[in-house]
């Protein structure tokens, strides 16, 4: 999956996680973080595509915000941001590691076939979370590590079903 994909969410609105696209300056001095263009860039283009993303995809996000910017400059400025709280990243099972928002805590579920990104409803992790307490006394933290499986297209489309059907 790559920036020009149609599955690459993009946001239509103008703020995410209650802070203003526009405003990446200002979010990266509130962070005492120097505002240089390759890092408002890179913060303008995840903050206009709202989700979790690979550095490659946010790469060409940031190359379309402000041209020449180098793959190895996002990931200087992702390892920056992180180290500011700006940025957090999810383990994404056997592929890239994705960026998020730093407030964004969420479960993120990948597509093993099509590579596609899907945030888990808060409501749904809450119960198994629950659910797991309850049931073996242990208290899971989701969102560092991204669930693995295969997206409901995918097996519209033929793929294979889901290796584990569901089995834990």
């Amino acid at each position: 999956m790559d920036a020009n994909d149609e599955s690459v969410t993009r946001l239509d609105v103008e703020t995410v996680d209650g802070w203003t696209i526009g405003d990446a300056q200002a979010i990266l001095r509130t962070h005492n973080c120097r505002a240089t263009g390759p890092r408002v860039a890179v913060l303008t283009a995840l903050l206009r595509h709202g989700g979790p993303i690979d550095a490659g995809e946010l790469t060409t996000l940031a190359q379309a915000e402000a041209a020449g910017i180098h793959e190895a400059t996002v990931y200087r400025t992702i390892s920056v941001l992180s180290d500011r709280g700006i940025v957090t990243h999810v383990h994404a099972g056997h592929g890239p590691s994705l960026v998020r928002l730093g407030g964004d805590h969420g479960l993120v579920a990948v597509c093993r076939d099509c590579g596609g990104i899907t945030s888990v409803p808060a409501d749904a992790v809450g119960r198994f979370v629950s659910e797991a307490r309850d049931a073996i006394g242990f208290t899971l933290e989701p969102g560092h590590f991204a669930l693995e499986g295969v997206c409901g297209q995918c097996i519209q489309n033929g793929s294979e079903q889901p290796e584990d059907q569901g089995q834990l």
